[in-house]
């Protein structure tokens, strides 16, 4: 499977409390860039 993420780039991270099973509630701000990468999957019994 090949896919064409998104880029963005990240202007503001804001880590506003810890949960209780460890993780972090956050609030941010992100900018869509016209610009695409490249991602491909492959399947673990295709590899060499």
């Amino acid at each position: 499977m090949i896919s064409f993420p998104n880029c963005k780039i990240n202007l503001g991270l804001h880590i506003v409390s810890k949960r209780t099973d460890g993780y972090h509630n956050l609030e941010t701000v992100f900018y869509p860039l016209p610009l695409t990468d490249i991602l491909e999957v492959i399947p673990k019994d295709q590899f060499n």
